[in-house]
């Protein structure tokens, strides 16, 4: 993959956009990606005070000296997609030989982790596992309702914070540039938990088994958490008709307080208006039922194979009882509620059912029983 698109899905987690409202940076780095950095810098700031350190171009035994005074710089940011263990080791000898008084950090294995747990962007992260008192992960398959049901038990302020950490930016730099993703469960089981230290998380399953692909020590992931939750979808037609309009559309969720004057909606009303029904569309509907149902199956299998008995939650009974669902969940997590405690739910996610979308489940669902 290229070096472009690497970046790009790194994007989505915004994370150079956040570094480049830093300023005082000490890259040192392989020369391709450090250009992609300062280029993405130049274009959304007037000044940037950074230095940037080539390897290409510079001998380590005195990269550190380049600039006089170094010591004015807030870290020394190590940059290599394919050797950023090695290179760090190096660096950051160099740098304590030099009694450089400044942290040594990794771009991703640091850096990118920090951002992701929400913490202070220069320190080190935690390479080993410290477990919560409860941890849980959700399992599920793409347009579940899992991000309605995520923000529900999120709104309880005693179920962590249960959000797809690891997605598409994490799996591809695990594919391509050698990154820990175990190190970025660790630290977000460290720091990404409510006051009552329960961490949660969710996996859609075409990302977790690409994780399952990319690295030996995948397994590893399930002996770290201690509950699963298996998130399903009683209608997949429905399901797979809601994941062809939103890759489509490109428009995975809208927020409850949208009214039907605001530009988003609008804008998302016109692109279904724009999709035509016929057969091609049909074949793709049928092409994700079959998709989401294989998926659902690889699930079941893995938690099998590692010997998981997980709570089976219906996305139907969540939307048509949901703080009965949610209690039975923190039953089922054993977190206990606090005194006084009263239990206010809430998503901001709209749940997003159209005409069209009715209108393609009716022909579906037509023409598979002619078929049949």
């Amino acid at each position: 993959m290229e070096l472009a698109q690497i970046f790009q899905d790194i994007e989505e987690t915004q994370f150079l956009n956040k570094l480049s409202s830093q300023d005082r940076l000490f890259f040192i780095g392989d020369t391709e990606p450090l250009e992609y950095i300062k280029n993405f810098f130049e274009n959304l700031k007037q000044i940037d005070n950074n230095h940037y350190c080539h390897l290409s171009a510079c001998n380590l035994d005195n990269i550190l000296a380049i600039p006089q005074g170094s010591q004015q710089y807030r870290a020394i940011v190590i940059v290599s997609f394919k050797n950023e263990a090695v290179l760090f080791q190096e660096v950051k000898q160099k740098a304590d030989k030099l009694k450089i008084n400044i942290p040594t950090l990794r771009l991703f294995a640091d850096v990118f982790i920090n951002h992701l747990c929400k913490q202070k962007l220069w320190q080190s992260t935690v390479d080993r596992l410290e477990k919560p008192k409860v941890s849980y992960a959700i399992l599920t398959t793409p347009r579940s309702g899992s991000t309605y049901f995520c923000e529900l038990l999120d709104s309880t302020g005693i179920a962590g914070h249960p959000y797809e950490h690891l997605r598409l930016a994490a799996q591809e730099l695990t594919r391509h540039c050698n990154f820990d993703y175990l190190r970025l469960l660790y630290n977000l089981m460290r720091y990404r938990t409510t006051s009552n230290g329960v961490f949660g998380t969710k996996f859609i399953s075409h990302f977790l088994f690409e994780f399952q692909r990319a690295k030996p020590n995948f397994k590893q992931i399930f002996s770290s958490i201690d509950k699963y939750i298996l998130l399903v979808r009683k209608d997949k037609v429905a399901q797979a008709v809601s994941l062809v309009l939103a890759q489509k559309t490109e428009i995975w969720h809208l927020h409850s307080n949208l009214s039907q004057n605001n530009p988003n909606y609008q804008a998302y009303q016109s692109k279904l208006g724009d999709i035509e029904i016929n057969d091609v569309l049909l074949s793709e509907v049928e092409q994700k039922f079959q998709f989401i149902q294989n998926q659902e199956a690889r699930l079941k299998k893995i938690l099998t194979a590692n010997q998981i008995e997980p709570l089976v939650l219906v996305y139907e009974d969540i939307v048509e009882a949901p703080e009965l669902q949610i209690n039975r969940i923190l039953n089922f997590l054993e977190i206990e509620k606090p005194e006084q405690y009263q239990m206010r739910i809430s998503s901001g996610i709209k749940k997003m059912p159209s005409n069209i979308s009715q209108e393609i489940i009716r022909q579906f669902k037509q023409r598979k029983s002619t078929v049949c």
